[in-house]
C-alpha cells in the first residue's frame, strides 16, 4: 500500500473557522426544543396515529 501519492494539503487557501460559541448554544437549543415538541406530540397523538384508537376518541 504505501503513503498516499498526492501531495499534502497544508497550504490550502480555505480555512474552516470553529463556529462561536453563540451558534453552537443556538444549534444545541432549538435541536433540543425540536425534539421536546415531537416528543410531547408523540405522547399526545401516538396512539391515533399507530393505528391504536381513533383519531375521534380522544
Amino acid at each position: 500500500m504505501g503513503p498516499p501519492k498526492y501531495p499534502k494539503m497544508a497550504n490550502h487557501p480555505i480555512t474552516v473557522h470553529p463556529p462561536r460559541p453563540l451558534y453552537r448554544f443556538a444549534a444545541t437549543a432549538l435541536g433540543a426544543s425540536m425534539w421536546f415538541f415531537l416528543m410531547y406530540r408523540a405522547k399526545k397523538d401516538g396512539p391515533a396515529l399507530m393505528g391504536w384508537k381513533h383519531p375521534w376518541e380522544h
